[in-house]
């Protein structure tokens, strides 16, 4: 946009949410990796706005500092909070939002609790606001039951002539099957006397934004519907069955997307994979899986079932057996891990490694073609290409003040049982006894043996 089509805009999240039952605020409910707000605010945010008003109430404070936290300098310097005095209605928080709003030639106002619209659809409404310049442009749907939603209503010619609220309907509006979402945008020069003019309504005395748009019309306004063709992305969330109907409709669409470019999802209604995951195709997605947070996955994987993976890289042709927690991990090509292994933050697995059951790798760099197949923890380790872990080895890292560094070298080979008392070197095609207590550093190619020498007695008969 131009300097003279400026835009702002702004979010309502001051409401109390009461249906939630919750001490927390509404809109500080996560929907996946993120609450409703911040993912209002992100979406909107990638449109280009000069300033972000987010208007807030109940638990201000709370609501403010958790935004500011979790959205980052990026956007967090576009954002301008506006306490609502009186939580009266959509219609007053904008009133009172009004001295940073008439900064801009243009505002949208959208719900901070409506988290399922995309990102691409905002594009597409900002596109048509900027093409027609309507006065106030209104985001509708088609719902077969409206239910509680205000009703479109239009003129012989098609054009939006008012916006009546469910609970003042009359039977004929109520029949209306078009619905207003809660989105808009608004001329801010029309916006300002129809919000001056706003009256008190119903048995709260609340006064409702949807006025707002008759009072534009009722002054000689152009007032103009987008009509979503998905419904589903003006959801609001009102209770803890809506937060969970609309993380099951996040799911299918992420689950949709994905198979539609070549990725396996074996039981979509039964797997759990968040909006920023990248997965390359060829691979397979088995059910009972959450794949959370910023976790890019490669070509011709297979994963799970039953397993946790956040914030990793898997790369082309690993395979995550059932069972297995992954954080913060790398696992390269052609890696397998699990099943019941667990990778602690900053573990690296390298390509053709292989970690097994009931083992578990912190902080720790596995070589190429290593293998730590059973009951093992490796912590803080930098471990050589085509190294043998054998089962029960541990790396004895944490000393009761600091985290200790080991270091095997390629082609060692750890025998079963044995406790490596950090910091310690095993050197390249060494090896360690079984049963040993390592404490000091192995050469390359010897033999530590740290154990008490075996004693076998006779036993002498007892009387009986």
């Amino acid at each position: 946009m131009s300097k003279n089509n400026s835009f702002a805009a702004v979010v309502l999240a001051a409401g109390l949410g009461t249906r939630m039952k919750s001490d927390l605020p509404k809109v500080l409910h996560y929907l996946g990796d993120m609450s409703l707000a911040e993912r209002a605010i992100r979406k909107i945010a990638a449109l280009g706005p000069e300033k972000i008003i987010v208007i807030t109430g109940h638990r201000a404070d709370l609501v403010e500092a958790e935004l500011r936290k979790r959205l980052g300098p990026g956007i967090t310097e576009k954002l301008v909070f506006v306490r609502q005095k009186l939580l009266k209605g959509s219609g007053r928080a904008v009133q009172e939002a009004m001295p940073e709003i008439r900064k801009y030639a243009s505002v949208m106002v959208l719900c901070g609790d409506a988290p399922l619209f995309r990102a691409e659809t905002a594009r597409k409404m900002l596109g048509y606001y900027i093409k027609h310049s309507p006065d106030c442009l209104v985001m509708t749907a088609e719902l077969a039951e409206p239910g509680s939603y205000g009703r479109v209503k239009r003129d012989h010619a098609g054009s939006v002539a008012a916006i009546v609220e469910a609970a003042d309907a009359d039977a004929w509006e109520k029949a209306i099957k078009e619905v207003n979402s809660g989105t808009y945008f608004f001329r801010v020069k029309a916006l300002t006397g129809a919000v001056k003019n706003l009256k008190k309504k119903g048995s709260k005395g609340e006064f409702y934004l949807t006025d707002a748009v008759e009072n534009i019309i009722a002054a000689g306004g152009k007032a103009a519907a987008f009509k979503l063709t998905d419904p589903t992305e003006m959801t609001g969330i009102n209770s803890r069955a809506d937060l969970a109907a609309a993380y099951a409709m996040l799911n299918r669409r992420k689950a949709a997307d994905l198979m539609a470019q070549g990725v396996t999802v074996v039981d979509p209604a039964n797997t759990y994979i968040e909006e920023s995951t990248v997965i390359g195709r060829d691979t397979v997605i088995y059910p009972g899986v959450f794949i959370k947070g910023v976790s890019i996955i490669g070509r011709g994987c297979k994963i799970g079932p039953c397993g946790v993976i956040e914030d990793c890289r898997i790369d082309d042709g690993a395979v995550i057996k059932y069972s297995c927690a992954l954080e913060s991990s790398r696992v390269r090509a052609g890696a397998i891990v699990g099943p019941f292994a667990r990778l602690r933050p900053l573990s690296d697995i390298g390509p053709s490694a292989e970690i097994g059951n009931f083992a578990e790798v912190k902080k720790s760099r596995i070589g190429r073609g290593s293998k730590m197949h059973h009951h093992s923890y490796v912590g803080d380790t930098e471990m050589g290409d085509k190294v043998n872990i054998g089962a029960g080895t541990i790396t004895c890292n944490y000393d009761g003040v600091h985290k200790n560094r080991t270091v095997i070298g390629a082609g060692a080979f750890i025998g079963s049982n044995t406790n490596l008392v950090a910091p310690v070197t095993i050197g390249a095609g060494a090896y360690t006894a079984a049963g040993s207590t390592i404490t000091e550093d192995v050469p390359g190619g010897a033999l530590g043996i740290a154990r008490a020498r075996q004693v076998v007695k006779q036993l002498k008969k007892r009387a009986k």
